[in-house]
């Protein structure tokens, strides 16, 4: 399963290889080969720096084709000129290896669109895999990665996740992820089960099945209805369905508006999913309008799902616009709904002004959560500025005597 750390740079890194991928591959399709430059008069043509120039092909003894087939285009229909530039599972290893080595960006990039352009066979696919995930790094075998299994999704998708379903580091469900985004668009039905199946044991864990979230996001761009009923029905409480959630929250603002997914996000039944649809849409709102967010939040009713929602709406708020969002906060009177708002707060403030969440820390009014803000708030303080800190706990009343204890001037050890 990919771990929290990761799933950032999985989402970056699988964007970026798509769009990289998909720009480089248009821009080679366009080019007019007849328009090269030729060289100067006397003088002999340089060739293109390449690690696939010239071919080193696998015989095909069979073929009286074979042997003029190598000088033509590899993308020909014609199946006695392709066969002469399969290579084999070694070949393609080593071609691979010696791309590695290449310094020059552009060069290794060319010459890996290449490579991928001959790899017609399982047996190929799977040594190109194994070969990036033996030298794999995330700055540059992240997007080969994507490239490579977005090829062989065209042409076997179950094959592809097949070679890559018993990887559980993040690179595999990296790979797992790029192949089902693409299956989903053209066999939704086959995509959901495949990652249903395969995901049932590690939907009942924390982490959750993330074989669906790729699959998710993208099923909700042209069946937003079908990706919503998917996250709430095939997936159980977990990271990766508050992954998916943020999908189709995503597409669901873009595509209607942001009433209209309000509406519907208020309108689900009572339960834990719609308590984390409410708190994530609060964060996506408060990320492009936090007053128009706090706005709406104040005018849900109060349930469970409030406090989540509140804590949300101040979190990304007070971090570009900490006055206002205390003074909506201000708003509300200290009780057990708005405990988690004021923490939220209070943590978000304490490094630019640390006596400030002291005293937002103070109105909390559940006394155990208190005392345990207030005293992580202080240890961190005292890594930072200890004797100012050390002083504000030895001169501030009806803090409890442990912590006056631990953090004062004289501090039990």
């Amino acid at each position: 399963m990919i771990p929290p750390s990761k799933r950032n740079l999985f989402a970056q890194t699988t964007v970026c290889a798509a769009a990289l991928g998909a720009a480089f591959l248009a821009g080679r399709a366009t080019v007019d080969r007849s328009a090269t430059p030729s060289a100067p008069a006397g003088t002999q043509a340089k060739p293109r720096s390449s690690m696939l120039a010239p071919l080193e092909l696998k015989a095909d003894a069979a073929s009286p084709a074979s042997s003029s087939a190598a000088s033509q285009d590899p993308n020909a229909p014609d199946p006695a000129t392709r066969r002469a530039f399969l290579l084999t599972p070694e070949q393609v290893s080593a071609r691979l290896k010696a791309m590695f080595d290449n310094a020059d960006p552009v060069a290794r990039m060319s010459d890996y669109l290449d490579l991928l352009k001959t790899l017609d066979t399982n047996e190929a696919r799977s040594a190109a895999l194994a070969t990036l995930m033996e030298n794999f790094n995330p700055r540059e075998r992240a997007r080969e990665l994507n490239m490579l299994m977005t090829t062989w999704a065209d042409s076997d998708p179950l094959a592809a996740l097949t070679a890559v379903k018993d990887n559980k580091e993040w690179t595999g469900q990296m790979a797992a992820s790029t192949v089902l985004s693409k299956w989903v668009k053209s066999d939704p039905d086959q995509a959901i089960a495949w990652a249903t199946e395969n995901g049932k044991e590690a939907n009942n864990t924390d982490t959750g099945n993330y074989y669906m979230v790729g699959l998710i996001g993208t099923l909700a761009k042209t069946d937003l209805d079908r990706a919503a009923t998917l996250a709430e029905s095939s997936m159980n409480r977990s990271r990766a369905r508050g992954d998916a959630m943020d999908r189709v929250l995503e597409q669901s603002l873009k595509q209607r508006s942001a009433a209209a997914t309000q509406a519907w996000a208020t309108g689900l039944a009572e339960s834990p999913f719609k308590d984390g649809v409410l708190s994530r849409l609060a964060g996506q709102l408060a990320s492009k309008d936090a007053p128009s967010a706090a706005a709406w939040a104040s005018s849900l009713p109060e349930n469970e799902a409030k406090p989540r929602v509140l804590s949300e709406i101040v979190d990304r708020w007070s971090r570009e616009q900490p006055n206002e969002a205390g003074a909506w906060l201000n708003q509300f009177p200290p009780s057990a709904a708005t405990d988690s708002p004021r923490e939220t707060f209070a943590r978000q403030v304490h490094e630019k002004d640390p006596e400030a969440a002291m005293a937002w820390a103070s109105t909390i009014t559940d006394e155990k959560r208190r005392e345990r803000a207030t005293s992580d708030l202080i240890k961190s303080w005292v890594e930072r500025e200890p004797a100012a800190a050390r002083q504000w706990v030895d001169i501030t009343p009806n803090l409890p005597e442990k912590i006056k204890q631990r953090f004062g001037s004289k501090p039990n050890t």
